[in-house]
């Protein structure tokens, strides 16, 4: 009976932390695109209960949508990693998916919010 118990250790905390890599990598890709867009990263840092947060001045709303589609958009690209790790590639496909949700604090929250500035001031990045 204990080897049936361990066994399921290996694999839940193997995905926990292909979960979390693909978490970090999705801010990254945030902070990234913040920094080579000239938008000042002031802090980043976690809440338990949400994941990973970055705090940073305000840019224009098309600088805005393209810093929030970086995170869905590395998660896309990490997919790609499917044929090495289901895992790794299923956290990341989740993780872009779940982002893109319209639901409030989310990055599919913001681009709606972003894209309907640009609309109403007729703004193109």
């Amino acid at each position: 009976m204990q080897s049936t118990w361990v066994g399921w250790l290996f694999p839940f905390f193997r995905g926990l932390l292909l979960g979390v890599a693909a978490m970090v990598l999705h801010e990254c890709a945030h902070l990234l695109c913040a920094v080579v867009l000239g938008i000042k990263v002031k802090r980043v840092g976690i809440i338990w209960n949400k994941g990973l947060y970055t705090v940073r001045e305000a840019g224009s709303p098309g600088k805005n949508v393209l810093i929030a589609l970086a995170g869905p958009f590395m998660n896309m690209l990490l997919v790609s990693f499917w044929i090495l790790s289901p895992t790794f590639g299923m956290a990341n496909f989740c993780y872009a998916l779940a982002n893109l949700l319209p639901i409030d604090g989310s990055d599919g929250s913001r681009i709606v919010n972003c894209w309907m500035q640009m609309r109403k001031k007729q703004l193109v990045f």
